[in-house]
């Protein structure tokens, strides 16, 4: 028996190509014995990827990261300094897209996974996989992946 909700990714960072389509894993497990509530939420960057990836970060960044390890340029903001929205919810077997996502091939599938069916430029970022459940409040309920979309 698990003690308390556990969330889990197994891949932390993805890194995918334009226009096609990907899935990011979102495993969790539970004690409760009612239906789970699965969210992913989209946080963009602090600052733009692309010009790290060309070599081109701040030095102000490169002093920061290197005096603090633990810390990210990149993903580590607050949440008023970037774009967050809803991907996706799911609850039963309901798959309920965010205003921003409505019309694009996005679904939750297996019991968590986000599958986005042709990625865009603005799909890079933090997606968070965040389980609800009406009994199970211990535990950690959220974990992230970074998707950095590339192009060909």
């Amino acid at each position: 028996m698990v003690e308390g909700l556990q969330v889990t990714v197994p891949d932390k960072k993805k890194v995918a190509m334009l226009f096609q389509p990907t899935v990011l894993r979102c495993h969790f497990s539970t004690s409760s014995h009612q239906p789970a509530v699965v969210q992913w939420k989209f946080k963009s960057y602090c600052q733009d990827r692309m010009g790290e990836s060309l070599g081109m970060s701040s030095p102000r960044a490169q002093a920061l990261s290197k005096r603090n390890l633990e810390w990210d340029p990149y993903l580590d903001c607050l949440d008023s300094r970037r774009t967050v929205r809803v991907v996706a919810s799911k609850q039963g077997s309901t798959v309920t897209l965010g205003d921003f996502y409505r019309g694009r091939e996005i679904t939750i599938v297996h019991d968590a996974d986000l599958q986005i069916g042709k990625l865009m430029w603005g799909d890079s970022g933090l997606y968070y996989c965040i389980i609800t459940t009406p009994d199970d409040l211990e535990g950690k309920n959220e974990e992230s992946v970074e998707l950095l979309v590339l192009g060909e």
